[in-house]
């Protein structure tokens, strides 16, 4: 029973003390506007690109050789916008906002920090960033196909059924980015609201 307190109240004490991180970590970096911009930046590219990805074919197409004016091209690009609502699943739509914004948060405190110390992350810093950016890429998709990209590197590798056998039908990797981008989140903060020391020689 005591041992059950101790392990319950080490977990609370870890998510107060990674909340308090967070909390000084974008206290520090998110007061600076070039960081909300930069942000701001990333998260909307990421946000395009993922409810683009299935139309980039169009996309292309109308942009490429299409001899329309540029708006009436822009308004095309802008209705597709419109795809987060239609061809996404509440739960794809709701993974697809939420690895955007943790993906532009992750990209401007690892520059802040990076920028601060001017040091390398330790390795399992930037292996934790990598990974989470790089899932986030992967659970990227519309309901439709699970997991666009996943799907398509499947199909070459003639196993595009794979996806089927899963519950979610892939949505599986996008809610996995979610954990992982809030993992590198969490230790990118722990790193930031940890006091500068040096090494006295």
């Amino acid at each position: 029973m005591n041992t059950r307190k101790s392990q319950s109240h080490k977990i609370s004490n870890g998510i107060k003390e990674n909340l308090k991180n967070l909390q000084v970590a974008f206290g520090e970096v998110f007061v600076v506007n070039s960081y909300i911009a930069l942000a701001s930046t990333f998260a909307i590219a990421a946000f395009l690109f993922a409810v683009w990805l299935p139309n980039f074919g169009l996309i292309g197409e109308v942009f490429g050789t299409s001899s329309a004016p540029l708006v009436a091209k822009l308004k095309v690009a802008i209705t597709l916008l419109g795809g987060i609502g239609t061809n996404f699943s509440f739960l794809s739509a709701g993974y697809t906002i939420a690895i955007a914004a943790l993906f532009g948060v992750n990209i401007a405190m690892v520059a802040y920090f990076l920028k601060r110390t001017r040091t390398r992350l330790a390795r399992q810093d930037v292996a934790a960033g990598f990974g989470g950016i790089a899932s986030g890429a992967l659970g990227i998709g519309c309901a439709a196909c699970g997991s666009f990209i996943l799907s398509t590197v499947l199909s070459s590798l003639g196993a595009a059924g794979a996806l089927a056998i899963l519950p979610l039908r892939g949505g599986e990797f996008g809610i996995l980015s979610v954990v992982l981008l809030a993992f590198s989140l969490t230790l990118i903060s722990r790193k930031i609201a940890a006091p500068l020391t040096c090494n006295i020689k």
